[in-house]
């Protein structure tokens, strides 16, 4: 009886054993589907048009572990999924759940790409630089910004160049090549909001409708009209004051945005752009922001410094002369810029 009972559980710790062994195997097998190679899998899809076939293209290259286990949880659990074309460049032990996300939205490469946003780049300038770091082109990003579907947050106004612009936060960001216009901008959208809510925490300032909008706008002002991070208080004021005495703001920055080139040096006529940004032709702010800007410069706008300035002019080494004093600022003009 003794031998018998020894017998069964040696068969039964046995069963379980190849059991557990199976399960292994056929799990590891559909969770990391690639062979582990040293470096990256390459895989080009050119006529393959769904994930079964891109299984059986694989085994044909030796790519893939087992082919069959694969194909029936493919077949189960995602059906006949389209793939994009393209040359792929996949890490060894990518799992299905990823790999089949990539080739399916035409993700090229499994390992994130950073890229650094500046603080004051504009939507078409973060667009160049998202395709010269091969993550999108800039015209599919473009096209992405004018038809994402806005956050209550943002105001809907068709006669800004782009409804997203002064939303999209700067910052360094981990995106993949090949990721969607929509995908950048929600991070980037999650980004700025996270950064609201600290800003709010901060001051005790609400930003919500209008009253975001408005700082938002003046912030993407300051942060294009000044470099150092000491002026930026400063900069704010001269803007406030402006606004409370009914002047003009006649900031430079909104007419180079207006222009949509850059230049070094603006002439009387760019001043006269017919522009909805152009704020020595507009009174107030101008229709929205100007650039993306970064958290000092929303501090600034909402926690401005307190003086007199309604002139300030360039000293052209990175550092602004500050005044309430018209004769002053023309002769300090006159010194700087010789006109």
């Amino acid at each position: 009886m003794k031998k018998n009972l020894k017998s069964i559980f040696l068969l039964c710790s046995l069963a379980l054993i190849i059991i557990v062994g199976v399960l292994y195997f056929v799990v590891t097998n559909i969770k990391y589907p690639l062979r582990y190679n040293e470096g990256k899998v390459n895989i080009s899809i050119n006529n393959e048009k769904n994930l079964s076939q891109v299984v059986d293209k694989l085994e044909k290259e030796k790519l893939i572990k087992n082919a069959f286990i694969l194909k029936w949880y493919i077949n189960r659990h995602f059906g006949d999924i389209g793939v994009k074309k393209g040359i792929y460049s996949f890490s060894n032990n990518i799992t299905l759940d990823n790999f089949e996300t990539y080739l399916k939205k035409g993700i090229k490469d499994d390992e994130p790409v950073k890229v650094l946003i500046p603080e004051g780049y504009d939507i078409e300038h973060i667009g160049s630089i998202l395709e010269k770091k091969g993550i999108i082109s800039s015209a599919n990003f473009l096209e992405s910004c004018k038809n994402y579907k806005l956050p209550d947050f943002i105001k809907a106004d068709s006669k800004r160049r782009y409804n997203l612009e002064g939303y999209l936060f700067p910052d360094t960001y981990e995106f993949l090549k090949g990721s969607s216009g929509k995908a950048i901008i929600d991070i980037m959208l999650d980004r700025f909001t996270s950064v609201i809510e600290e800003v709010e925490q901060n001051t005790g300032v609400q930003l919500k409708g209008s009253n975001l909008d408005d700082m938002i706008t003046m912030a993407s002002i300051v942060e294009k009209e000044v470099e150092i991070p000491e002026e930026r208080g400063k900069a704010a004021s001269v803007f406030y004051n402006r606004l409370q005495k009914g002047m003009k703001l006649q900031s430079c920055a909104t007419v180079l945005y207006a222009l949509g080139v850059h230049k070094d040096k603006l002439y009387y006529k760019d001043l006269e752009v017919d522009s909805v940004y152009n704020t020595y032709k507009v009174s107030g702010l101008p229709e929205g922001p100007i650039c993306n800007p970064g958290k000092g410069c929303i501090l600034a706008a909402i926690k401005p410094s307190n003086t007199n300035y309604i002139y300030f002019v360039s000293n052209n080494d990175g550092t602004h002369f500050f005044t309430d004093d018209n004769e002053k600022f023309l002769q300090v003009k006159k010194a700087t810029q010789g006109d």
